[in-house]
Order: structure tokens, then sequence, then C-alpha cells
């Protein structure tokens, strides 16, 4: 008896590891192949070669990624040929993606934004990016942008800027009308990452004004700078705690009733 169960366990123990082993060779060969259509549809675009572009994402025009290849090899085909067609199947792709893209969708989207030589993709990418980030509302999206604050064009970084200025306003808000912050705003906004990143766009309006709503956590990262407007804005912050602290005397910069959190 006991030597038949250990039979089957061991046949049992041999189809597990079979079904695993396919399951993880299923998987790699879809990541690799998803590689490699990638780099492909990469280099045939930055060389201009859009037809062969098109050619090779139409198979996989299920993902947003190859929407992006497709809408913008159509767009370029429609400036050089002037061709009335191209132009509708760029707005139709266009069209797609409006409707479907998303915060994960924002690395692959950046590559299209920094095409610096491709003017019309790069105007179009930046519309789409627009759209994207007035959808975004929660606030764990924002280290999700700061990659954006790190492309030459300043139009993207300015819209970066004003997109994570009004996701933290409210909670700012929130604790000058008596409340306390979520652990999610906590984790963010004495982020040393956000932070540091937001210092780096210290000449932008909006990446001060950012600072300054996220206030105490901003200040070890301003203090000993020799810059103006980090001098400027240490001052500033410092004001604001002393207001805080005046209207709650026992708060501290995420709660108003100074509730702990670790």
């Amino acid at each position: 008896m006991n030597k038949n169960k250990s039979i089957v366990n061991h046949q049992l123990t041999t189809i597990f590891r079979q079904v695993f082993t396919l399951a993880f060779v299923m998987l790699f060969a879809s990541s690799v192949q998803a590689a490699t259509w990638t780099s492909q549809a990469k280099r045939l675009f930055e060389d201009d070669k859009y037809e062969a572009c098109i050619a090779l994402t139409e198979k996989y025009s299920k993902d947003n990624q190859a929407t992006m290849f497709l809408a913008f090899s159509y767009l370029q085909q429609s400036v050089f040929n002037q061709s009335k067609l191209d132009k509708e199947k760029f707005k139709a792709h266009l069209e797609k993606l409006e409707l479907s893209l998303g915060v994960d969708d924002m690395n692959n989207l950046l590559y299209f934004v920094k095409l610096s030589d491709k003017p019309y993709v790069v105007k179009e990418a930046r519309g789409l990016t627009k759209d994207v980030f007035k959808n975004m509302h929660d606030i764990e999206d924002v280290p999700k942008l700061l990659v954006f604050l790190n492309v030459d064009d300043e139009d993207t970084r300015k819209l970066t800027l004003s997109t994570i200025k009004r996701l933290i306003k409210p909670k700012r808000d929130y604790v000058s009308k008596g409340g306390t912050l979520r652990e999610k705003d906590f984790d963010v906004m004495g982020s040393s990452t956000v932070i540091k990143a937001l210092v780096a766009q210290l000449p932008l309006s909006d990446a001060k004004a950012t600072l300054l709503l996220i206030e105490e956590p901003a200040l070890p990262y301003l203090k000993g700078s020799e810059d103006v407007e980090a001098l400027k804005l240490e001052v500033a912050i410092n004001k604001k705690i002393a207001a805080r602290q005046k209207k709650f005397p026992n708060s501290n910069w995420y709660s108003a009733t100074g509730k702990v959190r670790k």
C-alpha cells in the first residue's frame, strides 16, 4: 500500500514539475518575443522605415505599445506622403489609445516624447501624455511620474510637475483642516526619491509649490544649499510649519492631531 502511494506521489511530483517547466518556458518565450519585436520596431521607427514598422507591429495590435507604433508610423506616413488614408488610419489608432492608455503605459509613451527629430510625433505623444495625466487621481502614481522630469522637453516637465502638485495639494489641505494623512500619503510625500526629484527642478514654480505642500520632509534636502531659490523655499517652509503649529500645537507634518505613523 505504501509502495503504491509512493509511486503515485512520485508521478504527481513529476507531472507538477513538467507543468511548471512548461509554464516557465512559455512565459520566458513570450518575454523574449516581446523584447524582440519592440526592439525591432524601435529600430525601424528610428530609421524612418514606417511601412516596415507597420507590417511588424500589426501582428501585436492588441498591445498598447504596438498601437503607438502603428499610430505614429501612420502619422509620419501622412506627413511625408500627404496621404488622406494614412491620416485617417493615424486618427483611428489615436482614438484607440485615448480610450485605453493608463499610467502603466507612460514609459512606452515617453519613448515617443523623446524623439526630438520627429516633431509631429512629439506633439501627439505629449498630447496623449496630458490625457493620461488628467486621469491620474492616486498619489501612489507620483513615483511613476518622476521619469518624466528627466526629459529634455520642458513642456513635459512642467506638465509632470503640475500633475504631481495636483495630487499632493488635497493632502496638505486635509491636514490644514484637522486631518491625518493615510499611510500611502505619508510614504509618497516623505519619500526621499520624490523630494530629490522635485529639488532638482527648483527653477520651475510648481516644483517649489509642491515642496512647500510637502513641508517639513523637504527641509533636509534644502539645508546647506547656497542656491537662492532653495534658501527662499527653506524660509517659506519654516513659516508654514510655524503657522501649522500655531493652529494645531500637537501637530506633525502629516497629522493635525500629532498621530504617529512609522
